[in-house]
């Protein structure tokens, strides 16, 4: 499923993807509470590694 090289770019565009897809996503329909506590999880956990380095 992975590609067995990351790169820099392909892991910044899908960020901007999952920006403008949220951003999409919450202009149009609402989240539940659910949806939204799964969504801050992921990008926490994001965080988490980002301050790390």
């Amino acid at each position: 499923m992975y590609q067995e090289k990351i790169y820099r770019t392909d892991v910044l565009n899908k960020m901007g993807h999952v920006f403008e897809r949220f951003r999409f996503v919450i202009r149009s329909r609402s989240l539940s509470k659910e949806q939204m506590k799964t969504i801050d999880y992921h990008l926490s956990e994001i965080m988490k590694v980002l301050n790390e380095c």
